[in-house]
């Protein structure tokens, strides 16, 4: 969550490819603030007019190609879930695989009962059934409140109380901590939020306040929680036989956006075992696995387009783009086909490149244009969330949404050809009047103003696959095909402008009937062919935490005052007996890169120092439970040392060292910062010291993956 101008539609933050291809703006068009092709045709195919938001595969006519078969989506299932179990048993059942596609806007679940170890289309289910009062489509909405619910509303997905203040984009929020502006913007919201911990706020609310003080991993734990029982009831119809379901070998498979960084990947992981896929609901739990979401579609969507088509449209040693165009991200891959037979492997050839172009930023431009038109006061009114000049991308109130339910409507419809749309506007603004805006409440989009929502998250997508064009080229490659699939990849409008910027070097796009699902899909397959694959990753946990013991600077808010004593070399206040936890149980361990943690100490020394007494030790402690102490003075019985680190600095010149003076006695003393890196791999930890990156010691712990409740690490 970024900071966005306050006054006009906002461009997406994007990893940007090198040297994007210039589009030349039609003479018609120059100095217009909307994007410069609006006298392109769009193909007469292009008639699937759905969007991610309120998407239904399954009640939706599929999209056509003209050469394909004409198969439909359901072609590839077999009967509807609930109806299969009479012919399963325990003879049959060799394990079941679940993928779970968290997206920003919406969320896809599927499972398996594979019979081999290649995956058959027919025998992936998606969930369609996610309970009472839901719109019980292919995915349900990443929407959770913590408002009261009156007449028992479940308060997730499309089960929500009318005055429900929502929980929108949080997936968005686990990716921000690397982005120290994105953390204070979202602190900022969350006080926003919550009217500043106004007392009269909390008094106000009897207890239930509409803004949750949680942090968006909690959010995101509480939503999946509610997604897992929807998962449970799906399987309780599908095996009766709980006794057997039980004793199923069970895989998991993940998917994440391409470029997520670690600490996104390891709450979502946290977040995933804590709402209930976990040893505890599945005693035979196998493999966590983790899949990019560009990976799993791109192995789905070629397989189905084969079975459609029923013809390889693809070649052994041809690229393909993949993109994958969400809610929150967008995702732009290209994969070099190495294998067709018997299952179609694919080798990632050149940098993928991600941006957050998803169509929750359509939303978001709407409503910076929609505060300019209606003014600070009115906007106010219709977006309580809304202060401090700023647009909020992580709640939505009755009103907002009210208005945002319209839009939307609109723009799953919106193409080149569209009218102007209007928009009722709710009670207290129901009859206002703006020349040329609003009329008695009805406020009135054009089609150049609906393309200005759309173009900054164009642009991102078409921008992103010329990076991957560009990259196939200079590998003396060609490229023939781009697959487009997600809920943005539904859009006429976004459709019909890569389908233009495409023509000119004779590439082929193509979407699935099921793009809508096709990472979840895919990820399900990936899941089922994991022995049949090279470079499977997956996802372990630590089973215990390792720390170490440092005196820091004293601050009275953050340590308890019996620690509190004054450095005799530096003169400093310090708070003796710290514990930073390096690594802390439930940690992500992926196997293809293991976990690295560090922290940096100052060592200080008096100038007056003997050579050898320079050489200091650092213990490494294990714990195993969950409830981490922070204290060493009160957990010496709990903590066990399983390593020493001891260093010299005497073979470092002082003159690399920071003089200062104590400023009581007026000793010189020495000091320096080091650092202490923790990397886990396999079954092995591996501590050193560094100083200015020079290694001074090395350590290793083996066998930390003793006890694990999943494969071995190694």
């Amino acid at each position: 969550m970024s900071s966005r101008s306050a006054t006009s539609p906002i461009s997406p933050n994007r990893t940007k490819p090198p040297a994007p291809i210039t589009k030349q703006k039609p003479a018609s068009l120059r100095g217009s603030p909307v994007s410069p092709r609006s006298e392109q045709t769009e193909p007469d195919y292009l008639n699937d007019d759905l969007l991610e938001e309120d998407f239904d595969e399954a009640s939706t006519p599929s999209y056509k190609y003209q050469d394909q078969s004409g198969l439909s989506e359901t072609d590839f299932d077999d009967a509807p879930l609930g109806r299969l179990n009479t012919n399963f048993d325990e003879a049959t059942l060799r394990r079941l695989v679940i993928a779970i596609d968290f997206g920003t806007t919406f969320t896809g679940v599927a499972f398996a009962l594979p019979k081999s170890d290649e995956a058959g289309l027919n025998e992936i289910k998606v969930i369609d059934n996610w309970g009472a009062r839901m719109s019980n489509s292919l995915k349900v909405p990443s929407i959770y409140s913590y408002s009261p619910a009156p007449n028992g509303q479940q308060q997730w997905g499309d089960d929500l109380s009318p005055d429900a203040v929502t929980m929108i984009n949080t997936k968005l929020e686990l990716d921000v901590q690397d982005n120290k502006s994105d953390e204070l913007e979202l602190i900022l919201q969350v006080l926003d939020g919550m009217k500043d911990l106004s007392f009269n706020y909390v008094r106000a609310s009897g207890g239930y306040p509409e803004y949750t003080w949680k942090s968006p991993d909690e959010i995101v734990t509480d939503y999946l929680t509610k997604v897992y029982q929807a998962l449970e009831s799906n399987l309780k119809t599908q095996i009766r036989d709980q006794g057997i379901r039980q004793r199923l070998t069970v895989d998991i498979v993940v998917t994440v956006p391409v470029d997520w960084a670690y600490r996104a990947k390891n709450s979502t992981l946290r977040a995933i075992r804590n709402a209930g896929f976990n040893e505890q609901n599945f005693p035979k739990l196998q493999d966590i696995i983790m899949v990019t979401e560009p990976e799993a579609a791109a192995m789905y969507t070629a397989r189905y387009l084969k079975t459609k088509m029923q013809k390889d449209f693809l070649k052994i040693g041809e690229c393909f783009v993949l993109c994958d165009a969400g809610g929150g991200t967008v995702d732009v891959v290209s994969y070099r086909v190495t294998n067709l037979e018997p299952t179609l492997e694919l080798e990632l050839t050149g940098i993928p490149y991600s941006s957050k172009s998803g169509s929750a930023y359509i939303d978001t431009n709407f409503k910076l244009w929609l505060r300019d038109i209606l003014g600070e006061r009115y906007f106010q009114q219709l977006d309580q969330n809304n202060s401090r000049n700023r647009i909020s991308t992580i709640s939505e109130g009755r009103r907002m949404r009210f208005v945002i339910k319209q839009f939307d409507a609109h723009k799953k419809n919106f193409s080149l050809k569209s009218a102007p749309m209007k928009i009722e506007l709710p009670e207290p603004l129901k009859n206002i009047s703006i020349a040329g805006k609003v009329n008695l409440g009805e406020l009135t989009i054009t089609s150049e103003e609906m393309r200005s929502f759309f173009d900054p998250c164009v642009d991102g997508v078409i921008e992103l696959y010329q990076g991957q064009l560009q990259q196939i080229e200079r590998q003396g490659r060609r490229l023939k095909n781009v697959f487009l699939i997600g809920g943005f990849g539904e859009s006429r409008y976004l459709e019909a402008e890569l389908q233009a910027a495409l023509k000119f070097r004779n590439v082929e796009l193509r979407r699935p009937d099921t793009s809508w699902t096709a990472v979840v899909r895919g990820a399900v397959i990936h899941g089922i062919e994991k022995t049949n694959r090279v470079n499977v990753v997956y996802m372990k946990t630590c089973p215990r935490s390792y720390g170490i013991v440092l005196n820091e600077t004293f601050r009275g808010s953050m340590f308890h005052l019996e620690d509190r004593y004054t450095d005799t070399v530096t003169g400093d206040v310090k708070a003796q007996g710290q514990i930073t936890w390096l690594v802390k149980k439930g940690d992500l361990i992926l196997s293809d890169e293991g976990r690295t943690s560090s922290k940096e100490f100052r060592v200080s020394f008096q100038g007056t120092v003997e050579a050898g007494e320079r050489k200091k030790k650092l213990s490494i402690y294990e714990y195993e439970d969950d409830d981490l102490p922070d204290r060493f003075q009160n957990a010496r019985e709990e903590l066990k040392e399983v390593a020493v680190l001891t260093y010299d600095l005497s073979t470092i010149s002082l003159d690399n060292f920071d003089r200062a003076e104590n400023p009581t006695n007026k000793a010189l003393y020495y000091e320096t910062y080091l650092t202490c890196k923790m990397v886990m791999s396999g079954a092995t930890v591996t501590v050193e010291i560094l100083w200015n990156d020079t290694e001074l010691c090395k350590v290793k712990i083996e066998d930390v993956g003793r006890k694990s409740s999943t494969r071995s690490w190694s």
